[in-house]
């Protein structure tokens, strides 16, 4: 059990660490950099895992693909790849390339540093990312690329002070928290990612940097290590709460005093009808895309009872302010998911959110679900995330109670008869 400021405690277990590997992550980047391409260095079965998750996108020509690995490849030292880079070079023109590594190839050791720069030319640069699921949770692959792109950063001077924000999310998001900044009187260097390869955020000793993801932690501490950035320490801005404390906390750091109690209640107002639905309810988090930590401290703030909050990996320092505002839950790092089920099954929670993998076996035993992925994908950020935040949470509750009686008779011994 490790101790973390306040009186939270860690439990560590040991258990498998993500459901997914670092592929997903494509998903959300490759619509967020708007001149990119993605190439996967992978198997057959990487390209059945992409072609199945995004394969709602395939007919908007997306910019990213698979360089297959056949069996013969794997007696050799390194693939060639250029002639894909050719390929992509003509039908999508791209600013940079996304090099991703995936299980197999890292497993044969691949030189991919290696490859990337020998793909690498003066108006095109091909950058490795380390995205293996051997390795990687499938949100921390965002935290890859990003590193990735720190050398193109421009360096800015002491003295320039300004907030630049650190995740991935939607233009609209991005604009709103833009102007949210813009409002307090805070300066803003632009976002890491930006919507393109060209317009990266310039970072020095006197840039503020605002982690809005919580599975950022690697690369906001290489850019306070590199370019001696300050990182900002606060709530990651989900909910009412959470975008308060994150905006007061980010305005004194520019010597701005800011109170936000008005906006808060107005916020909780605005989604009062949700509150009242998740007040008193038990709610069980599995371990999944690393957003727990704040999505179990907003239903907290919101009144329903958090009865367990795990995640794949806990960074005490990154997670501190997360930590202390979970004061009384039980939370576990990399949890075993036989000792979850057996205290699933004792406690009865309301609602489980819990990763793709797990979600239909727990519904075939008649429990509430909610798949954690759908946070990574939706605008749930700052002001303007606050109803769809609240949303995702009571959706499932509420499909629940137009659905008839659950039939254990039809789940259990029909559809699912090993269940029992």
């Amino acid at each position: 059990m490790i101790s973390v400021p306040g009186s939270t405690q860690i439990i560590k277990e040991d258990n498998v660490t993500h459901s997914f590997c670092g592929l997903a992550s494509v998903g959300w980047l490759y619509q967020k950099i708007k001149d990119s391409f993605f190439l996967i260095l992978g198997t057959h079965t990487c390209a059945h895992f992409l072609q199945n998750a995004l394969g709602m996108m395939i007919f908007a020509k997306p910019r990213f693909g698979i360089a297959l690995l056949e069996e013969g490849d794997l007696s050799r030292q390194d693939p060639s790849l250029e002639e894909v880079i050719n390929e992509i070079r003509r039908d999508h023109n791209p600013s940079v390339i996304f090099l991703l590594s995936s299980c197999t190839p890292e497993v044969m050791k691949v030189d991919f540093k290696g490859l990337a720069n020998s793909l690498t030319t003066p108006d095109l640069p091909v950058l490795f990312v380390p995205a293996s699921g051997l390795i990687y949770n499938f949100t921390q692959a965002e935290d890859s690329v990003l590193q990735a792109l720190i050398p193109f950063c421009p360096e800015a001077p002491a003295g320039d002070k300004s907030v630049v924000f650190v995740g991935s999310v939607n233009d609209s998001i991005a604009d709103d928290m833009r102007s949210e900044a813009e409002a307090l009187g805070i300066k803003v260097g632009g976002f890491l990612p930006e919507s393109r390869f060209d317009r990266l955020p310039a970072i020095g000793p006197d840039t503020v940097l605002a982690p809005i993801q919580p599975y950022l932690s690697r690369v906001v501490s290489r850019l306070a290590r590199e370019r001696k950035a300050k990182p900002l320490s606060s709530l990651f801005p989900f909910g009412p709460t959470g975008t308060r404390v994150f905006w007061e906390d980010l305005a004194a750091m520019f010597d701005i005093k800011a109170d936000l109690r008005e906006r808060e209640d107005a916020a909780w107002k605005r989604i009062g009808e949700q509150v009242s639905l998740l007040k008193g309810k038990k709610v069980f988090f599995t371990a999944d895309t690393m957003m727990e930590l704040p999505l179990a401290r907003f239903l907290k703030n919101a009144g329903a009872d958090v009865m367990e909050c795990s995640s794949a990996y806990i960074n005490k320092k990154f997670h501190a302010r997360e930590l202390e505002a979970l004061d009384g839950v039980r939370v576990v790092e990399q949890p075993n998911f036989h000792r979850q089920l057996q205290d699933v099954k004792r406690e009865q929670p309301d609602l489980i959110v819990t990763s793709l993998m797990t979600a239909n076996p727990f519904v075939g035993n008649g429990f509430v679900v909610k798949w954690s992925m759908e946070f990574t994908l939706m605008p749930i950020h700052s002001w303007s995330g606050v109803f769809t935040l609240a949303n995702l949470f009571v959706s499932p509750l509420m499909r629940r109670e137009k659905l008839p009686a659950f039939d254990e008779s039809v789940w259990l011994k029909g559809i699912m008869p090993s269940a029992e």
